[in-house]
């Protein structure tokens, strides 16, 4: 069994070239604690969780609306949109209702 994640071939020219650059990028299947994680990963698995918990998911049976607002609020990070503070604002709702 291999630890290789997936291969990217990126092939090019050079404007005025007559032959191609082959660039090659492996990835290996390293596992990441969360909390290594950066805040976009984190904030993207509090959302993934929340839908899942809105759904009845088994995968997420343990953990409640708390544990999932805690995630987000710490990986927050920038937000220029007010997008992230809109997500918080539905999953306190979502603890409120239930």
């Amino acid at each position: 069994m291999s630890d290789e994640l997936l291969t990217v071939k990126f092939r090019y020219k050079k404007p005025d070239g007559d032959k191609s650059i082959l660039l090659t990028k492996i990835m290996k299947d390293e596992a990441v604690e969360l909390e290594e994680a950066s805040h976009n990963l984190k904030f993207s698995s509090a959302v993934a969780s929340f839908g899942m918990k809105l759904r009845g998911s088994e995968s997420v049976k343990d953990m409640d609306f708390k544990e999932i607002l805690e995630m987000a609020k710490m990986s927050k990070g920038l937000d220029e949109n007010g997008y992230r503070a809109e997500f918080l604002k539905l999953v306190e709702t979502a603890e409120l209702i239930r």
